[in-house]
């Protein structure tokens, strides 16, 4: 039986004022991967006061650049000693590969190493000539308390979000997704064995059914200045609407119905196809940044189709901690009903040429499978096309032309990534500059190991505000004007 895991509040790890723990099955075969503290609106309280204590008064926000980039370094060498019991813990929780997850733990070393560069070499400005006798300074300062709730899908890029914060000087109360608290727990005892001081970082873990009332009170407490949300942007909006009890600065990493659009003269279509069917099953399709409209042109369409099908048969499903697996289960049972659903509606009005059903396989029959699923000849007007599913569900939409095909990506209410295929300069320039998205890939799709520390975001209903590169420090800074005059 896993060892029940606690609260990280003010420095020291605590229960739930309730007494209340919770038990997170894995989504492969349900057995027991953690047992965390089922909180309230009183351990959240705590943790805010936590958090505003030291903001206030506590020695992190005024120490020196250098001394905070001490801290982040150690973590990230801790990190990355810990890589294998931490990406092992995600893999479990997540149900998704442990190679992947282990992408995400090295990430967030790079994170912390990132911010800990940065934040020695920043400046602000001066306004210096403008009057003999005085001279002004333009000085950004942290925010305050920082509230964070997290994505359960991906849950250490809570580095994109606390790093920064925390490299300024900011205070954070995190509360994980309900069904992945672990990696967060780990990283908590990370930061505090690298020598953060108690309260800068808090993390309070809560059951399904209390961690809306969790991220309520935080997003809603006047005492927190900043809240950050990645997730659904129903889920979003109430964030948004909590967070006007004081009109707390927000930043929102929310849903995506990501295109990918494949232009007749695309450099090669096998790896295009292999690169979509990648973006689509990657974590099982249960990612914002999924590219689960694939958009081609129709002069290509039938040997696009036949790559692509090529490698959606490839994928292999399996036990998250094999080395071979590809795609794991879904999250849990209502995430497999909800994909049930929207794929049986989808059959009325699309084709099926993949998938479309669970898997039936012993090896899998306790999971949460639900097989990598393609339809072709979607309308852009059906739920299929529009609505985020949150699995491993691909619509095939037609297009003409160049215009036809960006119109067509931006036919959605939401803008969050984007790519493109195709071997013209101005093709791929005009897609970058029309599309409504915040990332845009021409000739790739999320292939994070070519740039790093971009900045990440959406437009439209994807998101409010970046994360990661020097966009991401800004986010938890405040501007103050201060003017001098040194001579009456």
């Amino acid at each position: 039986m896993p060892v029940t895991r606690l609260n990280f509040i003010d420095g020291e790890w605590l229960a739930a004022a309730s007494g209340r723990t919770y038990q997170r099955l894995s989504p492969y075969d349900q057995s027991v991967a953690g047992i965390y503290q089922d909180s309230d609106v009183d351990d959240a309280e705590r943790a805010i006061d936590a958090a505003r204590r030291s903001f206030d008064t506590g020695p992190w926000p005024r120490w020196p650049a250098a001394q905070r980039a001490i801290v982040f370094k150690r973590a990230a060498a801790l990190l990355r000693e810990r890589r294998e019991s931490i990406s092992t813990i995600m893999a479990r929780e997540v149900g998704q590969p442990r190679l992947e997850q282990l992408k995400f733990v090295l990430g967030a070393a790079d994170t912390l190493e990132f911010y800990a560069n940065l934040i020695v070499s920043r400046r602000d400005e001066a306004v210096y000539g403008q009057h003999p006798d005085a001279v002004g300074i333009v000085a950004k300062e942290p925010v305050g308390v920082v509230g964070s709730l997290t994505a359960w899908n991906t849950p250490l890029s809570v580095a994109h979000k606390c790093c920064p914060a925390m490299a300024v000087g900011c205070t954070l109360v995190v509360k994980p997704g309900h069904q992945s608290p672990g990696a967060l727990i780990e990283f908590a005892s990370i930061l505090q064995e690298a020598g953060l001081p108690p309260g800068v970082f808090n993390v309070v873990t809560s059951a399904i059914d209390n961690g809306a009332v969790v991220g309520q009170a935080i997003a809603g407490s006047e005492r927190v200045d900043m809240v950050t949300f990645t997730g659904s942007s129903t889920t979003g909006k109430a964030v948004m609407r909590a967070a006007a009890n004081n009109l707390k600065r927000v930043k929102l990493e929310l849903g995506g119905k990501s295109p990918q659009v494949i232009f007749a003269d695309a450099p090669s279509l096998d790896t295009a196809a292999g690169s979509v069917a990648k973006g689509i099953v990657r974590l099982a399709g249960q990612s914002c940044q999924a590219g689960s409209r694939v958009l081609v042109q129709k002069q290509v369409k039938a040997e696009f189709v036949e790559h692509l099908l090529a490698h959606i048969a490839a994928t292999k499903m399996g036990d998250p901690l094999a080395e071979e697996t590809t795609c794991g289960p879904l999250v849990s049972e209502d995430q497999l009903h909800r994909v049930e659903a929207f794929v049986k509606e989808a059959q009325s009005s699309a084709r099926l040429l993949a998938g479309g059903k669970r898997p039936v396989r012993e090896d899998l029959a306790q999971g949460f499978f639900f097989e990598p699923t393609v339809f072709d000849d979607v309308s852009p007007d059906s739920r299929i096309a529009r609505e985020e599913v949150f699995g491993p569900v691909l619509s095939i939409l037609t297009f003409d032309d160049v215009e036809d095909g960006i119109s067509l990506a931006n036919q959605t209410v939401f803008g969050l990534v984007a790519g493109c295929w195709t071997q013209s300069l101005a093709t791929a320039m005009a897609f970058a500059t029309k599309v409504r998205a915040g990332m845009v890939w021409v000739n790739g799709y999320r292939d994070d190991s070519i740039l790093k520390h971009m900045p990440v975001g959406g437009f439209k209903q994807s998101g409010i505000g970046r994360e990661m590169g020097p966009e991401g420090l800004d986010e938890f800074l405040e501007t103050k004007s201060i003017m001098i005059r040194h001579r009456l």
